[in-house]
């Protein structure tokens, strides 16, 4: 670890790195369950075949908001935060650091509550232990960000293919129990959505992240493998998100795919997605606070701010996990679309 990840800087060219690493990292920070929610909410507006165009468009568009972005970003070799300050100056560009800082941080405080939650419920463990574990996991899940790019790399590479897989897994099962895909394209419309509608809310399900995934596509060899691995997590991967969401509202009611996996008797494959799915959250979700506070503070001591907000935000984790409803996280779900998800409810509920 003899680099900090150029909080402040470009990225030399030695640094750079190839499609298929800049690909997983960025699919790691777009596997994520609050995206199918919006995925929910279009699947019981819109018959399957328009579905699928919805779905395709909306993702097209977000897919090409943050491929540009990220065409600059290979470019110039430079994060959100140091493109912010060329763009709004020394103390304008601060403004922004303590926007994006603010929602990161955040998140990473219900991400850790909301783990120490589902396996209190799902296991049987007195909440007695909800306290500590939520202290363990909120240290623990800043290591894969502590190591910096190649921590993420590492995760990624393991837990995506995973997330992949149990979610094949889940799709086949309910297509399976509906009748396959001429019972799925039987299933009428129960809700009404424009089409101006449903585009918004797949572009505000992950606007925000396009908007910071520069802090990796800053890595990418060159600008094209930069564009392609965005378009691959953006298009594709955030679409797949959706589409597994609707689904799953079609099918089960249910359009988190840890509650739909519940619902199938896959309790063990269920957690592990929780895991792995807020996992590579949380270790970019820290990432994104750190560079934010290294140009806030001027400092390169990226690994130190990720600790510090790690660390920091125990307190407000613990606070969720005794209040969900904390104002700080309804004005954060306007801010940033992984609060709109609050928690995960339902059948974890029950299980």
């Amino acid at each position: 670890m003899e680099q900090s990840d150029y909080p402040l800087s470009e990225v030399p060219n030695e640094a750079r790195k190839g499609l298929l690493s800049t690909a997983v990292v960025l699919l790691g920070f777009t596997f994520f369950t609050a995206t199918m929610w919006a995925g929910g909410s279009l699947g019981k507006a819109f018959s399957f075949g328009e579905l699928m165009g919805v779905i395709l468009l909306g993702n097209l568009l977000l897919g090409a908001y943050a491929a540009t972005l990220a065409y600059i970003a290979a470019k110039s070799g430079l994060n959100s935060v140091l493109m912010g300050r060329l763009c709004f100056g020394e103390v304008g560009s601060k403004l922004s650091d303590v926007i994006l800082g603010f929602t990161q941080i955040g998140w990473y405080a219900w991400g850790a509550a909301t783990i120490v939650e589902v396996l209190v419920k799902t296991t049987g463990l007195s909440p007695a232990w909800s306290t500590p574990l939520i202290i363990f996991f909120g240290l623990a899940f800043c290591i894969t960000a502590m190591v910096g790019y190649r921590g993420l790399d590492w995760l990624s590479r393991i837990a995506v293919p995973l997330m992949m897989l149990f979610i094949l897994i889940s799709m086949y099962t309910g297509l399976s129990q509906i009748g396959g895909l001429g019972g799925l394209m039987g299933q009428s419309p129960s809700e009404q959505m424009s089409l101006a509608s449903a585009i918004t809310v797949i572009i505000g399900t992950f606007v925000s992240g396009g908007t910071q995934a520069t802090n990796w596509s800053r890595f990418a060899r060159t600008p094209k493998i930069a564009v392609l691995a965005t378009l691959a997590a953006f298009f594709v991967g955030n679409g797949l998100m959706v589409l597994t969401g609707a689904l799953g509202s079609l099918i089960y009611q249910q359009a988190d795919i840890v509650d739909v996996m519940l619902a199938q008797g896959f309790v063990v494959l269920a957690v592990l997605m929780l895991f792995l799915n807020i996992w590579t959250t949380q270790d970019n979700t820290i990432y994104n606070f750190a560079v934010a506070g290294c140009n806030l503070l001027r400092t390169d001591k990226r690994r130190l701010m990720t600790l510090g907000g790690g660390g920091h935000r125990h307190p407000a984790g613990l606070r969720r996990h005794v209040q969900p409803a904390d104002p700080l996280f309804g004005v954060a779900g306007y801010l940033h679309p992984a609060h709109r998800r609050r928690h995960h409810g339902g059948l974890l509920a029950q299980a």
